[in-house]
């Protein structure tokens, strides 16, 4: 890693306390919105809806009026408690209502609704709900210091336009709403300029899903691989799995494991929510976790993969003798809690020293941010 100047490190722990002194309390920014429309809108009625209303309810108490949706198939139907309209319905109460954007593309709809003279078109954090409650009751010398180390571990120009675009996202009262739009690429947890694939590469996927990212680790290999390792602690996801596995020529070399990865075994809570089921919350779901090491002792791993919904740093903490003694390359999603955008890496230089740390962005919204560790 290059060392950063005198200067140039002063500068930027001056910007970013500059940051912390004024910063924006997004809690606040959007309950003062609600307050000036009779209605409160969400647009969109897939995923993110429906991830994101308990924070929403938590954090902003406001009650959804609408939901809205381009699909007529969805009008009349009832979301998260939130009866579906269509756009020419939202259209007539325009001047009456906040609306706030839940598509993951969001920029046709959000020009749409601009184009039509809605007076409030805005996307909603749902991460950035959370870090508001956090950055509130904590030292702004503390998260300075830690922003700060983190953006000097980092190994590339990209990875710093990605860091001061969350860091900017979270804190700063005015920026675009395109912000992350502007660092988002393709290639989520295979980036080709960070992440090198070879014939004998032996993937542990914690937090499986359907199979998605193992699909498209098969394809980028071209089926030339050792092992896949697959985790999901969701019985839903997990049998979307097993169906997903069993369609595949590849599936003698994969194993699969109805489990969470943690730093201890214990048996767990967790809430359902597909592909945004979160481990250790109160919720429906039980399960069983085990830390990575047990599970995995003696067997070869190349590269580890984690997106669990804020259970990453758990689940590196039970991976840590793999991590320390086989040095596999890491894609850790680091976007699900403000924190874990210094404490991830941070934790993951300390255990191998001679990693390169790198970010990269993968939606135009504040979802799906990784940390990559390579040698």
């Amino acid at each position: 890693m290059n060392e950063v100047p005198a200067a140039s490190a002063a500068s930027r722990r001056a910007h970013i306390a500059a940051l912390l002194a004024q910063s924006r309390d997004y809690r606040q920014e959007v309950k003062e919105l609600t307050r000036q429309y009779q209605y409160v809108v969400f647009y969109g009625c897939g995923t993110i809806l429906s991830n994101i209303v308990a924070t929403w309810n938590a954090r902003i108490g406001r009650r959804i009026d609408y939901c809205c949706d381009s699909d007529s198939g969805k009008w009349g139907k009832v979301f998260c408690g939130a009866r579906c309209i269509s756009p020419d319905e939202l259209t007539a109460i325009k001047d009456k209502c906040a609306v706030f954007v839940t598509i993951g593309e969001f920029g046709p709809v959000y020009d749409f609704l601009l184009g039509r003279g809605f007076p409030s078109v805005n996307l909603i954090y749902k991460y950035d709900l959370d870090a508001a409650a956090f950055l509130a009751h904590h030292s702004t010398n503390e998260i300075t210091t830690n922003l700060c180390a983190t953006h000097a571990l980092l190994a590339d120009a990209k990875s710093r336009f990605v860091f001061d675009a969350i860091v900017s996202r979270v804190l700063s009262r005015e920026k675009s709403v395109r912000i992350m739009s502007d660092v988002c690429e393709r290639h989520q947890y295979f980036p080709p300029d960070i992440i090198t694939l070879s014939d004998h590469e032996a993937l542990v996927d914690i937090g499986a899903f359907d199979g998605d990212t193992l699909l498209d680790f098969v394809r980028r290999t071209g089926g030339r691989f050792d092992r896949i390792f697959s985790f999901e602690v969701d019985a839903i996801n997990y049998r979307r799995l097993e169906k997903t596995i069993q369609r595949m020529p590849e599936k003698d070399r994969i194993r699969i494991f109805n489990l969470g990865i943690w730093d201890i075994e214990c048996d767990i809570t967790y809430s359902i929510g597909g592909a945004d089921s979160k481990v250790g919350a109160v919720g429906e779901g039980r399960g069983h976790v085990v830390p990575l090491d047990d599970v995995l002792k003696g067997e070869k791993v190349t590269l580890i993969k984690m997106d669990i919904e804020g259970a990453e740093p758990n689940a590196l903490r039970g991976a840590r003798r793999i991590i320390q003694t086989q040095k596999p390359k890491l894609a850790v999603c680091v976007y699900h809690d403000f924190r874990h955008l210094w404490e991830l890496p941070l934790f993951i230089k300390s255990l191998v020293p001679e990693y390169k740390i790198y970010l990269r962005h993968h939606t135009r919204i504040e979802l799906e941010t990784v940390c990559y560790a390579t040698l």
